[in-house]
């Protein structure tokens, strides 16, 4: 099956379907970064200068949140960052950091960033965010941060279910996204899902499927959620997850693999 100009608005039930939705935008995103980087950041300069500054300050919110852990060390993992993350990499006096960038599209940001002999301050390494604990410890990072990302997923209530798996038990999750792009986007490329706040509630949604984020969560949370601009979203991880490592591993493998199967049979059938 070939993915249709206009991307259906309604979630597809099939996750092969879905997840070619998403595989669709994959051209786009590579184009954009290759010419973000042969260009130096294109419109965006500025952004370029200070994403590959391996002593640019950590960004206000999340350097702010930093030092209300009171740690003297941060371990932060920054899921969906490109090509390069950008939140920076020295965190406030007093404090040292340990940060973890990852991308699904991290292999093919390597081979970009390698041909044009760009060296990152921290390169970015493979992990969907749907499986960060198949490559990374659970109960490890300090603070979880994800960026206009998550609603570029092909399923972003699991990807916020591994964000609570690696991060510490009282540990947080930052998530910074704009509102409703998808929507706006007309679902083309990464968009993908929507987010919004609804009378202080985390809202995910696209066409007639909408979640509750606070409810559909597998452990108790605390969320804070507001817009202003964009949607800006807490959550801190007040209880383990369950264990059930093994069984789960062996069901999202077989799950993923036939998806992934499923949409290289229908793009060689054309």
């Amino acid at each position: 099956m070939v993915p249709t100009a206009t991307p259906p608005r309604e979630l597809p039930t099939d996750l092969s379907e879905r997840f070619e939705l998403w595989a669709s935008g994959i051209p786009y995103e590579l184009g954009f970064w290759t010419h973000w980087a042969k260009t130096q950041g294109g419109g965006w300069p500025d952004e370029f200068a200070a994403r590959m500054n391996p002593e640019a300050p950590l960004v206000p919110w999340l350097a702010d949140r930093a030092t209300a852990t009171g740690l003297t060390h941060l371990r932060v993992l920054d899921v969906g960052a490109g090509p390069v993350t950008s939140i920076g990499y020295v965190p406030p006096p007093g404090m040292t950091m340990e940060l973890v960038a990852t991308d699904p599209l991290a292999d093919a940001y390597t081979r970009i960033f390698d041909a044009l002999g760009l060296k990152r301050p921290v390169p970015t390494t493979f992990a969907p965010a749907e499986e960060l604990s198949a490559f990374l410890p659970e109960d490890s990072f300090d603070i979880v941060h994800c960026r206009n990302a998550l609603d570029h997923s092909f399923d972003p209530i699991r990807g916020l279910t591994e964000m609570l798996r690696v991060v510490k038990m009282g540990g947080q999750i930052m998530l910074y996204h704009n509102a409703n792009e998808a929507e706006s986007e007309a679902y083309s490329g990464f968009h993908q899902y929507n987010f919004d706040v609804e009378d202080e509630r985390f809202i995910i949604w696209r066409g007639a499927t909408r979640w509750d984020v606070q409810t559909e969560l597998p452990i108790r949370t605390w969320i804070r959620a507001r817009r202003r601009g964009h949607v800006a979203v807490l959550i801190e991880k007040r209880k383990p997850m369950p264990i059930e490592r093994e069984n789960r591993f062996r069901a999202r493998f077989a799950e993923t693999s036939r998806a992934l199967m499923n949409l290289i049979i229908r793009r060689s059938l054309g």
